[in-house]
Formats: structure tokens, sequence, C-alpha cells
């Protein structure tokens, strides 16, 4: 099996990333880019579902000439629509990816969930047309397109039917990952096969970030960090080696989320705030057939 796209994935993405989820306005873009990139960060995440990828390539089309970088420096992530599913649908969109993006080629390009728009969980179909996905992603990497391809909100399920037919090693697997949600058995499987574990919703999705954020022993133990909750669930899992994507559209957070690296989380604490009682926060793919 080719893995020279998980080598890539290895050598090249950031331990953090900018996360732009339900970030659509333009200006916004703008600035959240710019901060990022003033403070360091390298890399961008994005989708087809999002609608921003055609205002990330013309922001980065203006700035990284302004902080002298040049596209090799920034590591680019988008992600296969539910609806894009399939043969001719993956290939005209992955095209239309590069067009928005105004690049050449995308650093990590991943399904984006294992089932497809409009469709039951226990549809025949999901299989089927996500298989066909990875085949138009296969076809892509190989051309150069994709440096290296992936996926995302696959559970152990998925990725076993993927790993038996794929010619080209998934480098990644992006799911949520928080001390409410540590999937260990899934991060052991990842680990087992290859595949790199990124995490996502890192504070919990928006509808119940408070749950997180106001955990008191989490709270307790970020203060022995003088650091703030943010910036110790950003923390916590990079002092696992696992990389983080926190979004935000407010530069002043995008520049408090990237200070989350110089805090090294001892094992025991990553372990105190782990909750007994797992928790998801965002969509559940274990139905998906």
């Amino acid at each position: 099996m080719d893995n020279n796209g998980l080598e890539y994935v290895k050598k090249r993405m950031p331990i953090i990333g900018l996360g732009t989820y339900e970030i659509k306005d333009t200006e916004t873009i703008f600035k959240a880019i710019e901060a990022a990139l003033a403070t360091g960060y390298r890399m961008i995440d994005t989708a087809q579902v999002y609608g921003n990828e055609k205002a990330i390539g013309d922001a980065l089309h203006t700035l990284l000439p302004k902080y002298n970088l040049k596209r090799e420096d920034i590591f680019l992530i988008s992600k296969l629509k539910p609806y894009n599913q399939g043969l001719s649908r993956a290939q005209n969109s992955i095209e239309e990816s590069l067009m928005h993006l105004r690049v050449d080629y995308i650093d990590l390009f991943i399904i984006h969930w294992p089932g497809l728009c409009a469709k039951k969980a226990n549809d025949p179909l999901n299989a089927k047309l996500r298989a066909e996905s990875w085949t138009v992603m296969e076809h892509m990497y190989r051309m150069g397109k994709l440096r290296a391809i992936g996926v995302s909100n696959y559970d152990i399920r998925h990725l076993e039917t993927l790993l038996s037919s794929a010619t080209v090693q998934p480098a990644l697997n992006q799911c949520e990952y928080h001390p409410h949600f540590n999937q260990r058995e899934l991060i052991d499987y990842c680990k087992r096969h290859n595949i790199v574990f990124q995490a996502y919703s890192s504070f919990g999705s928006p509808r119940f970030m408070h749950k997180l954020l106001e955990d008191e022993t989490i709270k307790e133990v970020a203060r022995e960090y003088n650091c703030s909750v943010t910036q110790f669930l950003l923390a916590w899992a990079i002092s696992q080696g696992i990389s983080v994507l926190p979004r935000s559209g407010n530069p002043e957070h995008v520049i408090e989320n990237f200070k989350s690296i110089e805090y090294k989380i001892s094992p025991e604490d990553i372990e105190k705030v782990r909750a007994k009682k797992q928790q998801k926060y965002c969509w559940d793919p274990a139905t998906v057939l």
C-alpha cells in the first residue's frame, strides 16, 4: 500500500492549525487568517460544506506575500462534502476546491463524513459511494493534486472496510476529541494501523461548549498551569502528540489559542481530567452503514 501521503503528513503537518467551521464572512476570515499567520500558524482547516474555501484562497493570495510566505509554507486541509460522495461528484468538487483555494494542490484532503446527504444511516449506498469517493481521491493523489488523503468521523468499522480495499494508506482520521470524549479504543486502532489521529472540537460543539469550559476538575488543573481553560484543553491533546484545530474568527482568540503550545501537561494531569463517563457533543457516525 502506498504510504507516501502518510509520511508527508507526519513530516509536514503542524501540531496546531486554524479551524474555520461556521466562519463564512469574508472580512472575518481575512482578519482571522492574518492574525494566524502573524502569530505562527501554518495550517488552515476548511471543508467544502463550510462555504469559505474561496474566502480562504483569496485571503492567502493576499497575505502570504505580506508575511514573506510561500504556498509550500502552509498546510491546507479540506474535506469532501457528504453531498459530493461518489465518482463524478467527488472528482468535480475536488477540482472546484482547488480552484476556490487558488492552489495547484491540497496538502490533505479527507472524506468529511462516512454517510451521504439525505440518506438514512443504514442505506447501503453510504458504503458504496464513500468507496467510490476514495477511489477518486487515490487517483487525484497520484496526479499530485492531493498530497495526502484521509478521513474524518470514521469509527473502527469504517476504517476496517476502507483498509480492506484501499491502495493508498489513509493518512489521517480527524475526529471529536476532548477530556469528555477521549476515544481510547479508536486512537489505539489508528496507532496500530499507522493512521494519524487529529482532534476537532477540542472545546466541545458550540451548543455544549459550556460543559467542558465549566468542568470544575478541568478549571482546577488549568489554574495550576496558569493558563485559560481553552488553552489547557488544547494543550491536553497537544501533550499527547495529537494535532488540534481550534476554530475562531476573533483575532485575540486566535492568538490565545496558539499559545497553548507553550504548556506541557503531565501524564498524571492528562489522566486526571478524563471524564469517567464519556459524552459525545458532535455528530455520531456509529450508526452509519
